[in-house]
């Protein structure tokens, strides 16, 4: 009899883990054990979520099940200690609704069972991007510029898909598909640019996201190419002539880098320090010996950065081409070096120029006139200036400067009117010679109307209250006016306008 409630007894435990096994107790009927789970909760894809198990099934495997999207998924197993206590990790594969979650047991018996966790949201993962390339290159040398999408919040997602790389203007230069990093949580792409010039260029990448990923913008990187390689270039002409000065100029990058440049002759220094200014620091320099020789230029910058290029040139011993320069003033024509020219007070002339070697032409003064770039104003009568025009030549030039003798006149003054241009006007025509707010010449001077033929029988003047001045066409003949401002002694000459009406 206790044999046969024995073996009863032990059917009715192996019944109750078989249901365990299929699925045949509900959640409701947990074993006491299975005390607790916790942890899971809404976030990334392919950051670990940590989920702990407390006096669940001690010394077997735990794992969590769940649906994802439709998809039934499982973690890892993790194994519980003796007392029953086991940490399982899980990094959601892909975004989506997280259902049907629970933490499930590999052993059956009476104290093993099902324990359900709520169900979570998993969103798509932030991302960051990162454009990686040297800060100095070499123009025509082929350089490898990377972009690197890293996912966030500690994520293991590898983000897959495209980036663009663009410049500084939003240009695309670039479209770039993504290879996944070893050991996730990061993607790469790169490719082989060559810089066409010296100069500075930038680089930003734009990842499109995916699915599981967000997209992102990464900084801008900004690349320097110089033909040395180095943060500074040499911009000289290849060849130079002795006695000739010729500019030495040197660009150093990034431009608003502050600091000096030194240049030397086959590494001799051949000037002082010479400042930095928006990036560029220039010397004039007259060659003595002709040959092929090494022009070089050192920076040190004021945080201690320090740097070198050099470039060869051929320096030729002439002879030696003077300089030839053409200065023009628009609407008249060209000045003829030591020639004397009368101006009027009062004018302003903006000249061009040009040279053989291509410098840039300077103009100076001495008398009363003023000079500043290439315009010339005279501001006086009955003086003198003496204009020169220089040019430092190069490329093969010697320097030369033209002098100009600028005799002033009187200025002649001028007005601006209402009176109509001479002609036909119908009898009984009221015209009006200046309105209130003229009569004056530029140079403040009144100006006087008076009839000089057919006064008082085919014209007439008149002068209302609001200060114009009117001409009433009374008769069919001619009428002539006249409109008299006195000059400026020394400085400006009278000013005289007349005009012809036909009454009709």
């Amino acid at each position: 009899m206790r044999e046969s409630r024995r073996l009863r007894g032990n059917l009715t435990v192996a019944a109750a883990a078989s249901a365990l096994i299929f699925g045949s107790i509900a959640v409701a009927a947990v074993p006491a054990h299975a005390t607790s789970a916790s942890g899971l909760v809404s976030g990334y894809v392919g950051v670990t979520q940590t989920i702990n198990v407390t006096d669940f099934c001690p010394g077997g495997n735990v794992e969590l099940t769940a649906t994802v999207n439709g998809n039934v998924i499982t973690s890892n197993p993790a194994s519980s200690d003796s007392n029953g206590n086991a940490t399982i990790l899980w990094a959601p594969p892909s975004v989506g609704s997280v259902t049907n979650a629970a933490v499930q047991s590999s052993l059956v018996g009476s104290a093993c069972g099902n324990i359900p966790l709520p169900n979570v949201a998993i969103s798509q993962v932030p991302t960051n991007s990162v454009v990686t390339a040297p800060n100095s290159v070499t123009v025509g040398v082929p350089t490898q510029i990377t972009v690197t999408v890293q996912s966030q919040s500690r994520s293991v997602y590898a983000p897959t898909g495209s980036v663009i790389v663009k410049d500084v203007n939003g240009a695309t230069l670039q479209t770039l598909g993504l290879t996944p990093n070893a050991g996730g949580g990061s993607s790469y792409a790169y490719w082989r640019w060559t810089a066409p010039t010296s100069g500075s260029f930038t680089f930003q990448a734009v990842y499109s996201g995916d699915t599981n990923a967000l997209t992102s913008t990464s900084p801008q990187d900004i690349v320097f190419a110089t033909t040395s390689g180095v943060p500074i270039a040499l911009s000289l002409p290849p060849t130079m002539t002795v006695g000739v000065p010729t500019t030495l100029k040197a660009n150093v990058y990034p431009a608003n880098v502050q600091g000096s440049v030194g240049f030397t002759l086959n590494g001799t220094p051949i000037s002082a320090s010479v400042p930095i200014v928006n990036g560029v620091a220039t010397f004039q320099w007259t060659p003595t010996v002709a040959g092929n020789v090494t022009i070089g230029a050192n920076y040190t910058t004021n945080q201690g950065g320090t740097g070198s290029t050099t470039n060869q040139v051929t320096i030729t011993a002439g002879p030696v081409s003077t300089d030839v320069i053409t200065l023009t003033q628009p609407g008249f024509g060209t000045w003829a070096p030591n020639g004397t020219y009368t101006v009027s007070n009062g004018t302003t002339i903006n000249f061009t120029a040009t040279t053989l070697s291509g410098a840039a032409v300077t103009l100076s003064e001495t008398g009363p006139c003023q000079v500043s770039g290439l315009t010339l104003v005279v501001d006086a009568s009955n003086a003198t200036c003496n204009v020169t025009a220089s040019s430092p030549g190069g490329n093969g030039y010697a320097p030369v400067k033209y002098g100009y003798t600028v005799t002033t006149g009187l200025g002649q003054q001028t007005a601006i009117l209402a009176a109509p241009q001479s002609g036909r006007v119908n009898v009984g025509k009221v015209l009006t010679m200046e309105t209130p707010q003229q009569g004056d010449t530029n140079a403040g001077q009144n100006i006087v109307w008076r009839i000089t033929k057919g006064k008082n029988k085919i014209c007439k003047l008149g002068f209302p209250s609001s200060g114009a001045v009117t001409l009433k066409i009374i008769k069919r003949g001619q009428c002539s006016v006249r409109g008299d401002a006195p000059g400026v002694a020394n400085v400006w000459a009278p000013y005289v306008v007349v005009r012809t009406y036909q009454g009709k």
